[in-house]
């Protein structure tokens, strides 16, 4: 049988990765470890854990780390990499999931499909998914930003924003995946790590990895391995946070692995255009009053960091720290 690691990065969400691992130890196919990197503040979780996975023979590896979503998931692949037997298969999962019985069965099926290249990941689908609907998904659909879609036609678009499948009707190729409910096969992923560009809660880190990933391996959507996203009260970030995380983000993406010619320098331009004016207008109208301020705050926010970047490319221009 191969060997089988959950990976999950938390943070001061006890009562919900709780929840997660009763959901884990009801598996038709069971896990053999959870491993665990917390960054909350000190408490009862890991003896929490073990009175759900013990009895279910699942091992706990329960880990400290600084807080950060990148640095906790490499803090775990670090030392999953220095174990004398690594896992065969590596389910990425966040702490307000809920899984499927047959989740991990699933997840697992794709991969003995004859592709060139071999399947190296498999991306779930939500139960409950968050859909853009209406004008606002014409307007994301028009500036290239990311964004839900139906159907089975995913894509990364030349601005770097992501096309997501809100549940394809067959197991399909897809470019990128996301980090909560992504299961690889360990030798894709074993000499890789996420990007730490973003201190704290990180924002498309996980597509940025599988960016890399899929460069070597074929990444699939698959409809049959399912999980609930809870969206835990317990946030980390407020939604101006979010928004100035996205607009960095997109950066950041665009600066690393999209080519500097003029279509996909007129694409990212363009896709800013639609940030600006739906963050900074037209979606700020739908926004509740006590928000709006965060919500340019993290705008501007956003595009002083890609500026302080865009300063330090220049001669004698100065690092710059959190905006």
């Amino acid at each position: 049988m191969p060997r089988l690691v959950g990976l999950v990065p938390t943070l001061d969400r006890a009562d919900d990765l709780v929840e997660m691992a009763e959901t884990l130890v009801r598996q038709t196919v069971p896990v053999d470890e959870l491993v665990v990197v917390d960054a909350g503040r000190p408490g009862d979780l890991a003896e929490r854990l073990r009175a759900v996975l013990d009895p279910a023979g699942v091992a706990l590896r329960y880990l400290r780390s600084e807080p950060g979503t990148s640095l906790q998931r490499n803090v775990a692949m670090d030392a999953l990499a220095r174990d004398p037997t690594p896992p065969d298969f590596l389910l990425l999962l966040d702490d307000d999931v809920l899984l499927e019985p047959d989740y991990v069965e699933r997840s697992l099926e794709p991969f003995d499909l004859d592709l060139d290249p071999p399947v190296g990941g498999v991306l779930a689908t939500f139960t409950s998914p968050a859909r853009t609907r209406g004008w606002q998904q014409r307007w994301f659909r028009l500036f290239g930003m990311t964004h839900s879609v139906p159907g089975d036609e995913a894509a990364v678009t030349p601005s770097g924003g992501v096309r997501w499948l809100v549940e394809p009707s067959r197991v399909v190729p897809v470019p990128v995946a996301s980090g909560g409910r992504t299961t690889y096969r360990w030798e894709a992923v074993a000499e890789e790590r996420f990007d730490e560009f973003l201190p704290g809660y990180a924002l498309a880190e996980d597509v940025e990895f599988s960016y890399r990933v899929a460069k070597r391996w074929t990444l699939v959507h698959t409809p049959h391995a399912r999980l609930f996203h809870k969206r835990s009260p317990a946030a980390r970030v407020d939604y101006g946070d979010r928004v100035g995380r996205l607009v960095y983000s997109r950066w950041w993406f665009f600066r690393k692995h999209s080519p500097k010619d003029a279509r996909h320098l007129a694409a990212f331009a363009w896709t800013n255009l639609g940030i600006l004016g739906f963050y900074g207008g037209v979606g700020l109208l739908r926004t509740p009053a006590g928000e709006r301020r965060q919500v340019l705050r993290g705008v501007a926010r956003g595009y002083r960091r890609i500026a302080r970047d865009l300063r330090r490319r220049r001669p004698g221009g100065e690092p710059g720290g959190e905006a």
